[in-house]
């Protein structure tokens, strides 16, 4: 009986590594790959030059944004301290070092190929200025399977839906979602969130 618990706990965590190893796969090929687009290269080449820094544009919950080739919509906000299921006496899931927030969202992909949208281009941020990242691992467990929005390529014209999840200390009440366009676009869209 010793001997399973370990082995329970690695079972736990695999495919999670192999996960974060496959997205951080995906965002250098992406860090180092081509963009068809010379002109959005060129302004955000402008705006680094520059030090160029647009103002961020704060919207309200259920609103629609429009971010680079992706429009968004929060739909919902929710909280919750676990996330998973008790089997058999055993749970299976995470739970929160504080408080988990999930957010619930739609995008849809406006370019005219495929696109491949991360969690990382939504963060969550505190009246404090602190910025929470997506807390992937937790996302998995979310019910209905596959409703966890962590890495997906979503073709033009589709809408996807799905949930992201913020381990946030506990009493935050109001923040904002921040939404980027890509990773290294200055470009940045709040969504005010009273909870």
């Amino acid at each position: 009986m010793a001997d399973s618990k370990p082995k329970k706990s690695w079972y736990k965590r695999w495919w999670a590594i192999v996960l974060f190893i496959f997205i951080g796969l995906i965002i250098l090929g992406s860090l180092f790959g081509g963009n068809d687009n010379p002109t959005t290269n060129t302004q955000t080449n402008q705006n680094v030059n520059n030090n160029v820094q647009e103002e961020a544009r704060t919207y309200q919950l259920g609103d629609v944004i429009q971010a680079g080739d992706f429009k968004w919509k929060i739909t919902k906000v929710s909280t919750t301290s676990e996330i998973g299921q008790d089997i058999a006496g055993s749970f299976f899931g995470e739970k929160a070092d504080g408080i988990f927030i999930i957010i619930d969202v739609e995008i849809e992909n406006t370019a005219n190929s495929a696109e491949y949208l991360t969690d990382s281009y939504i963060k969550l941020v505190d009246n404090q200025g602190r910025e929470f990242s997506p807390n992937t691992v937790a996302a998995i467990y979310l019910k209905p399977e596959g409703s966890a929005l962590v890495f997906e390529q979503i073709n033009p014209g589709i809408t996807k839906k799905g949930k992201i999840v913020y381990d946030v200390p506990e009493g935050i009440n109001s923040f904002n979602v921040k939404i980027t366009s890509s990773l290294f676009s200055s470009e940045i869209y709040n969504v005010a969130i009273n909870i």
